[in-house]
């Protein structure tokens, strides 16, 4: 290859030209997903009202956020028109990788579940045999792993992607306003009163539904707007205090509905509740609000898109490290779940980021499955 082919460009430059909030996002959204996992231990597990569970019951409430941010961060990017993606490489390339990483992890999780049947239990080899073909029939059947649901639903956004294109490349602002608020009032507060209602009597129910708003696409399309759009001072002011009150509304409201059933309660938890989307827009603007403001130096820029680039890695073997931590006793309760919890979420994050910058230097595995 003729050296005349080759772009040389300076640290200075390569920091300048990327956009480093979307980078910020997944470092933090990634780390409060770990924090959702490790936390949802003590909050289904402990008894309500119990210290331990108030505790993780607080932890809990501050991660619902995260999700909807790695959907924000792919529509920020997925929809943009001046952005060509063409069917080939949206499928040969995004889809066919996302298929290929669900493959990969799906069959490590569910190996670590025969495993465990075999060495556990007083068993036959056919009994095992049959283990594994339950086991690996979730591939197909089912989420083949809690957390790798994810990879079944952004899927299917990007196999929508070509057609969500063709609204964000030509609707006007008024139009993405008529969208949200449309979802505000059938996809968000609508089901969340259906709920309750249905909470407080069972007989009580609201019929009328618009299914197409209850999914993840109002997040994709989210993304692209607080990309694409300013948002004024003064509203993002309001944003913010309304995504406090949210979270301290949703503390006490799990703990209030739990209460009362007697088990831990998750009617604030689902991702199109009100206080989620809220919690999710202020998050996304403020950090890029802020990453504006800031003066980053360009080896940290260098540094915080790597982390960036590992964090879907990341999301993808954590849940290693919470099977292994259980087995060793490094559990939420081994001191003060006030403590407990953020440090097994901290050694999660660096094992698994570790793990994976190990990952990356296996070439087929870091094109497929991180």
């Amino acid at each position: 290859m003729s050296t005349n082919s080759i772009k040389f460009v300076s640290i200075d430059k390569l920091s300048e030209e990327r956009i480093i909030f979307p980078d910020l996002l997944r470092i933090l959204a990634i780390f409060f997903v770990i924090l959702a996992h490790v936390g949802s231990i003590g909050f289904v597990r402990f008894p309500v009202s119990t210290f331990n569970w108030h505790v993780s019951n607080f932890y809990e409430c501050l991660t619902r956020w995260s999700v909807p941010i790695f959907v924000m961060i792919s529509g920020m990017f997925f929809l943009n028109p001046q952005k060509e993606i063409p069917f080939a490489k949206l499928y040969r390339k995004n889809i066919f990788r996302l298929l290929v990483a669900l493959v990969f992890w799906g069959i490590l999780y569910r190996t670590i579940g025969v495993v465990q049947f075999a060495i556990d239990s007083d068993v036959t080899f056919g009994a095992v045999i049959t283990k594994m073909a339950n086991e690996y029939s979730k591939l197909f059947f089912g989420p083949v792993w809690y957390h790798l649901w994810f990879l079944y639903m952004i899927i299917g956004l990007y196999i929508l992607v070509p057609l969500i294109r063709i609204f964000t490349k030509s609707a006007a602002k008024k139009y993405y306003h008529y969208l949200f608020l449309i979802y505000a009032v059938f996809g968000s507060f609508l089901p969340l009163i259906n709920d309750s209602l249905l909470f407080a009597n069972s007989t009580l129910e609201i019929n009328f539904k618009i299914a197409e708003l209850m999914g993840f696409g109002i997040y994709f399309v989210l993304g692209y707007y607080l990309y694409k759009f300013e948002v004024s001072k003064r509203a993002r002011k309001w944003i913010y205090i309304a995504a406090v009150v949210s979270v301290a509304v949703q503390i006490m409201g799990t703990y209030f509905v739990s209460d009362k059933v007697g088990i831990a309660h998750q009617l604030l938890f689902e991702y199109s509740r009100p206080n989620v989307v809220i919690q999710a827009v202020a998050i996304f603007l403020f950090v890029k609000s802020t990453s504006l403001k800031l003066r980053i130096p360009a080896r940290a820029k260098i540094t915080i898109s790597t982390l960036s680039r590992y964090t879907f890695g990341m999301y993808l073997m954590h849940d290693f490290f919470n099977i292994l931590f259980a087995k060793i006793g490094f559990t939420v309760t081994c001191v003060n779940p006030v403590l407990a919890i953020p440090l097994r979420t901290l050694a999660t994050f660096i094992l698994s980021l570790v793990a994976v910058w190990m990952l990356d230097k296996v070439p087929v595995v870091k094109k497929y499955c991180i």
